[in-house]
């Protein structure tokens, strides 16, 4: 298994963070700030000594004898199920009471003070020998006629070895830990190493690749956008490989016809029948206005998508730009016989491009009379709830589902091509519509076709 340098990065990064996470840990141990819970249960100990043997010997001569026989039995049963041991000296520093038989241990030289908030009258000392760690403390007892005892009280022993195994055993869950992270490493470096194989097949041409979109993390979310983005591209250069096919073909036309009426013009030459040439340049005229129109078409479709939407500064009046834009069509509509119903009402006025607003209306119209039969029928509807909604309905056959969603795609034409066009009117309104926030769709309804557009009220 080939380790990547992003999964190694990770991997040093976490045993890195428990290394100094130990450090610490050591540092505080051995910095003497923070103590074990049993050196407050000592002092708890040494202060319930203290009272105990007050309490015993309260009222009673204090002798050497009295002593022994009053505390030794009581001192006992206070160490009893433990391994500590307690002892009295007098002022000359003598053990007059023990809970042991024999000398007091020599701790003397193992003794190291500790900074502990304990009861006034207890030292606090630990024991620091070879094999055992324990803790010492000393206070003071005042009995009848002021005398005073130094009670001692050694807690027992702690094996040094019980320290050792703490340490070792953090340091073996560190290597655990280490280990169990290749597996938590290699599942997070993962869907990074398909995002990086992914982005490598995407530049050499594949838009097809998609990365795995699994959960809600970071991660997730880059591969969500990055989805996204390859979806456009795709779409941007299908579009692109589509505009080119198409655009040929519409080309190729007008520039067939136009060598065939030069042909016809230089054989009417050569027979010197010049008169009637006239009309060849005519037509060779108009085609190249066709083409001009067209590609000038097919320009302002290529800036909708390279360039930035234009500033939507003016404050539109739909009602009279759709007014105006069937009075220019009034004439047409009159000389095929074609039945015109409006239901205008006005609506608010909405911030938008005046021109691009006016190029997506008046294509949806010539669309419409293009495909109506003579003495056929539209209807045109003007309305504001939510949305501002033009329907533009034309007597037509119904059109299959792939054709109403088709007929807003570039170059796409109805009737295969009988209807002279360029195939860019509905393509150009739907990114207007786009652009301005909107929709357009269009739907089969009884007899004849309808063409909805939708317009916010309030531009984002």
């Amino acid at each position: 298994m080939k380790i990547n340098k992003f999964y190694l990065k990770i991997f040093l990064a976490f045993v890195a963070v428990l290394i100094t996470a130990e450090a610490v840990v050591f540092g505080v141990i051995f910095s003497g700030n923070i103590h074990p819970p049993f050196f407050f249960d000592s002092i708890e100990r040494a202060t319930v000594v203290n009272r105990l043997v007050e309490r015993e010997m309260n009222g009673i001569t204090v002798t050497r004898g009295t002593l022994r026989e009053k505390l030794n039995p009581l001192l006992k049963l206070l160490v009893k199920g433990s391994s500590g041991q307690i002892w009295l000296t007098d002022d000359l520093g003598e053990m007059v009471g023990a809970s042991f038989d024999g000398p007091p241990p020599d701790i003397a030289e193992d003794l190291v003070p500790v900074n502990l908030k304990a009861p006034d009258g207890i030292r606090f000392f630990e024991v620091h020998a070879k094999n055992y760690k324990s803790v010492y403390l000393e206070s003071d007892v005042r009995l009848k006629d002021d005398i005073l005892l130094n009670v001692h009280f050694l807690q027992g022993k702690h094996p040094r070895r019980a320290e050792w195994w703490f340490f070792k055993g953090l340091l073996f869950l560190t290597a655990l830990g280490a280990l169990f992270l290749f597996p938590v490493s290699r599942r997070i470096t993962k869907p990074i190493l398909q995002l990086t194989e992914t982005v490598e097949r995407l530049g050499q041409g594949d838009f097809s690749q998609r990365v795995p979109e699994k959960g809600h993390d970071e991660i997730a979310i880059l591969a969500r956008k990055f989805n996204r983005m390859a979806g456009r591209l795709e779409k941007m250069v299908m579009t692109g490989k589509e505009l080119t096919a198409h655009l040929s073909h519409e080309l190729r036309s007008p520039l067939a016809r136009m060598r065939i009426s030069v042909q016809m013009l230089m054989e009417q030459n050569e027979a010197d029948e010049g008169a009637s040439g006239g009309k060849f340049l005519v037509r060779i005229e108009k085609e190249i206005e066709n083409m001009d129109v067209l590609i000038g078409k097919i320009l302002d479709l290529s800036k909708m998508d390279m360039l930035p939407p234009p500033p939507k500064k003016e404050i539109l009046d739909i009602a009279d730009l759709l007014r105006s834009l069937l009075d220019k069509y009034t004439p047409m509509i009159q000389q095929r016989d074609i039945l015109l119903t409006t239901d205008i009402v006005t609506v608010p006025k909405i911030p938008g491009h005046e021109y691009a607003l006016s190029v997506l209306l008046d294509n949806v119209l010539s669309n419409a009379i293009k495909y109506v039969d003579n003495n056929g029928c539209i209807r045109v509807n003007l309305a504001a709830k939510e949305d501002i909604v033009i329907t533009v309905f034309n007597t037509h056959l119904p059109l299959a589902e792939e054709d109403l969603s088709a007929m807003f795609t570039p170059f796409h034409r109805l009737d295969s091509g009988k209807v002279r066009g360029s195939g860019l009117g509905l393509a150009s309104a739907r990114k207007i519509a786009t652009l301005h926030q909107g929709t357009i769709k269009a739907l089969n309804e009884e007899d004849g076709i309808c063409i909805i557009i939708t317009l916010p009220l309030r531009s984002n």
